[in-house]
């Protein structure tokens, strides 16, 4: 859980407390040692004014100069220096504008206290100015690592995508040149078929879901070109949940895992083959289920999951930076694989 940071208001309110404390127990100490209420309300104000001189010099240091003198020596010098104007100009200003040459004397008498309220004033705000410039370069460079995985993240992305549909792409020509010379018409509704699906997943923006409703469009259209492959034996059945068609998912994540279940389904079966898919809500998750038959001794050697599946996997990994977002079930010669998409 992040920290909540505190608001301007309250650091600036918290620096005006700062500052009236300490100039209230400077004036106490100084009236307790001269007995002259007047003298060390006037001393306090101006080494105040003097201190608040020196931390806008530094403040300034830091913004003009886009670092807050890195070196930890050079940044003792730096601050030991403005310690010692603050001290000088504190005791000339005295001097010779409100109490005179005997002033000195009184003076020397407090600078070590003079010299320990500058020095705790300045080195604090020195810590605190260091520890915001410290914040905002981490910031900037956490801001600019997220950047650089974003965009090995969306270039990842797009090479799953780019292996996907060449995968299938080269699956669906073959057919068709199967079925070219045997059923030239199937050939030409495969063909338009598949021309509809590509012109579909072009339009696809990698960056942005889509509906839940959608994606089963496509994936129907996709079944088209699937059922002229393998005619009466391939049966689709569609149970989804009404309160699901409008919630968001990765575009083309189920159609890999349906043609997963076809290969496994078909290839391996001689029956007719039905394959299920089941949608509804869990626990703020939209759970997708693709059930299909599958021969556990010819898919055994391949343990039952297909190229597309692995691709799925790693993809919903990279999109939500989980690794339980795709579960693989087998019961009873029946293959389920399920994802969750977070909503």
């Amino acid at each position: 859980m992040k920290d909540k940071l505190p608001s301007r208001m309250q650091l600036i309110t918290a620096l005006i407390a700062w500052f009236i404390i300490w100039w209230g127990l400077q004036c106490f100490v100084i009236f307790q040692i001269f007995n002259n209420l007047s003298f060390a309300f006037i001393d306090s104000s101006i080494s105040l004014g003097l201190i608040l001189t020196g931390i806008t010099i530094i403040f300034f240091v830091q913004k003009y100069s886009g670092s807050y003198i890195s070196h930890y020596t050079t940044r003792f010098v730096f601050i030991s220096a403005i310690i010692a104007g603050i001290i000088c100009s504190e005791k000339i200003i005295l001097t010779e504008f409100y109490y005179g040459s005997d002033f000195a004397v009184m003076f020397n008498k407090t600078i070590l206290i003079r010299i320990v309220v500058a020095f705790l004033q300045i080195t604090f705000f020195s810590v605190i100015l260091w520890f915001l410039y410290f914040i905002k370069k981490q910031t900037e460079s956490n801001e600019l690592k997220f950047d650089a995985e974003n965009t090995l993240r969306q270039a990842e992305l797009i090479k799953l995508r780019q292996q996907l549909q060449p995968h299938f792409l080269f699956n669906s020509l073959n057919s068709i040149n199967a079925l070219v010379v045997s059923e030239p018409q199937q050939a030409r509704k495969m063909i338009q078929n598949l021309s509809d699906f590509l012109r579909g997943t072009l339009k696809k923006d990698e960056n942005k879901n889509v509906p839940f409703s959608e994606e089963i469009n496509l994936l129907k259209l996709y079944l088209e070109i699937e059922k002229v492959r393998f005619g009466h034996r391939l049966t689709v059945n569609f149970n989804v949940d009404e309160n699901t068609l409008n919630l968001k998912l990765p575009a083309l994540i189920l159609q890999p895992v349906v043609e997963n279940a076809i290969k496994f389904g078909l290839y391996n079966v001689l029956d007719n083959v039905e394959i299920s898919v089941n949608a509804q809500i869990k626990n703020n998750l939209l759970a997708i289920a693709i059930t299909n038959p599958y021969d556990e001794s010819t898919s055994q050697s391949r343990k039952g999951e297909g190229f597309g599946l692995s691709l799925i996997q790693k993809r919903l990994q990279l999109i939500y930076h989980r690794t339980d977002l795709l579960v693989i079930e087998k019961n009873n010669s029946i293959f389920t694989t399920i994802i969750l998409i977070p909503q």
